[in-house]
């Protein structure tokens, strides 16, 4: 039978260790039906075949985010912009909600994204007094960057009932100034008495912020994202429906938050692994610390830079060795959110707890970011084959912050790369999208590079090479979700998932990386995006 897609000349990087390269490529239907030399794929051609001549361009595997928020992202583009490439300064994040509050109705909330203190023109966190300013009554809120601490206006607060009284929250905290008068800030758990006031978006706002987000994906080469936060039975709903009509843009599996999700998949028999090779139950999953950049992920020892401060755990030990010892009987892969040291060595030990009362060779548990390691850490990841998610373009975006926030030592085993791959570690690549940026060369420069965005390097030793990176977002993304066997390389009898870019990012200087373009992009062996 004859190709419905072939491509040629051109560097064809497969990621495949048993075939790391090949002249040429065809596609039948959703598969890739042979790899090999021109002569033999030219045979594959008929009357009907799409032939792309790549003429120098490089075909890869399509990208895999492993960790990103489609859901949050594709809110995101409606919301207000505050990243600081939108607004440096505190006068810009004023005059946009400022021009929000005009633009919408009394009462409508106003929500705004992506700022970050520490390039702030006032190097600090934004009032509330300083958000009443330009807001007055309605309910404001401006979520950090980190997406772990966000600033509320006085009416946000009001309508939510916060006031000076309100206890702190278990793995929270509402920041309150030397007066003990409410700030505004409000760190990890605090979010959620504020945000449950908010307006829930409906099951059809949720599948416009997939298309929307899942368009963005495609124009980056990215064909399979991991979805890291389902809380409730309309998110996955959302998704299910995109799936069933054939409209979700990307292949997705989703992180399933145990304390909102796990009684009720566990009653229907659901687990990891259910779904089709468009969605799927990835991990049962939680939240253990916060943010580097924003000093909340939990540390052994105090901020160098903010003494006393360690950082915040959302769970007790016990709590999370119950959580996740019931999450693995139950039959899913076990995930949690962990930046800080101390907050990684807790997860350690309560997925110990969970393998040691029923093995599982198999299991796959990762740790979403992993951030800060320590040799101990590494040695307990590589013993027990645990998988660490990380976000290189953090690096890039957030690294400056963590210089500040962390020691010379701590930040040699930051986001390791280079020890992840010595000790055979698994390392799945993603973005966290919306906090940084889901472009994918962005990624790969910052695995190699350690490079941020003043200039500086992060931890240069723990850099990786090119063909390192790619692997961590293509095959290593698909073993992090069980699906190797299916993608994450370029194999005879893979789902025919492709990139092509402008170069061979091999034959460039690093550096450049975030400069090819993606030309073309391929799922499921249809063309869904080309420049």
């Amino acid at each position: 039978m004859r190709a419905d897609l072939v491509f040629l000349n051109g560097p064809i990087i497969t990621v495949d260790p048993d075939q790391p390269t090949a002249e040429a490529v065809a596609i039948l239907g959703n598969r890739i039906s042979r790899v090999g030399d021109a002569a033999m794929i030219r045979d594959e051609v008929g009357p009907s075949t799409t032939v792309i001549d790549l003429d120098g361009r490089a075909l890869l595997p399509g990208f895999n985010d492993n960790h990103t928020h489609p859901m949050a992202f594709g809110q995101a583009l409606t919301t207000i912009d505050a990243r600081p490439a939108a607004a440096s300064t505190l006068s810009a994040v004023q005059g946009l909600f400022r021009r929000a509050a005009t633009e919408n109705g009394d009462g409508a909330w106003l929500i705004g994204r992506g700022y970050d203190d520490t390039r702030l023109d006032i190097q600090r966190h934004p009032t509330r007094f300083e958000l009443d300013a330009v807001t007055g009554s309605q309910p404001a809120l401006l979520v950090r960057t980190c997406g772990h601490l966000a600033v509320a206006n006085s009416a946000a607060l009001a309508l939510a009932g916060v006031t000076r009284d309100s206890p702190d929250p278990s793995g929270g905290q509402f920041d309150r100034d030397a007066d003990g008068e409410l700030t505004g800030l409000l760190r990890e758990t605090a979010r959620a008495a504020i945000e449950r006031h908010a307006p829930v978006p409906t099951r059809s706002e949720i599948k416009d912020h997939l298309r929307a987000s899942g368009a963005r994906f495609l124009q980056h080469g990215i064909t399979s994202v991991g979805e890291a936060a389902i809380r409730t039975s309309n998110e996955l709903a959302a998704y299910q429906e995109l799936a069933a009509d054939g409209e979700l843009p990307m292949r997705v599996f989703t992180m399933m938050l145990i304390d909102d999700t796990l009684d009720a998949m566990e009653s229907l028999g659901l687990r990891t692994g259910f779904g089709n090779e468009w969605l799927r139950i990835g991990p049962a999953k939680l939240f253990q610390d916060g943010s580097g950049g924003g000093r909340t992920a939990a540390m052994s020892v105090a901020y160098h830079n903010d003494p006393g401060n360690r950082g915040i755990t959302i769970y007790e030990q016990a709590e999370l060795n119950e959580k996740f010892t019931c999450a693995h009987k139950a039959g899913f892969q076990l995930s949690a959110h962990a930046i800080g040291d101390r907050a990684i060595a807790m997860i350690l030990d309560a997925y110990e707890t969970a393998l040691d009362a029923e093995p599982r060779p198999d299991h796959r548990a990762r740790i979403e970011h992993c951030g800060i390691c320590t040799p101990e850490i590494l040695d307990r990841m590589a013993r027990r084959g645990i998988i660490a998610v990380p976000q290189p373009s953090f690096i890039y975006e957030l690294g400056d912050s963590y210089i500040r926030n962390f020691t010379e030592e701590q930040l040699t085993l930051a986001y390791p790369g280079r020890a992840w791959f010595d000790r055979g570690i698994v390392a799945a690549g993603s973005s966290d999208v919306p906090v940084v940026d889901c472009n994918p060369l962005v990624n790969l420069r910052s695995a190699v590079t350690r490079l941020t965005l003043d200039g500086q390097r992060m931890g240069p030793d723990q850099g990786v090479t090119i063909d390192e990176a790619i692997q961590m977002f293509t095959r290593n993304g698909a073993y992090a979700s069980f699906e190797e066997q299916i993608k994450g390389t370029i194999t005879e009898g893979k789902l025919a998932d492709l990139v092509v870019l402008d170069r061979d990012p091999r034959a460039i200087p690093a550096e450049e990386l975030p400069s090819l373009q993606i030309d073309l992009t391929v799922s499921n062996g249809q063309i869904v995006f080309e420049q």
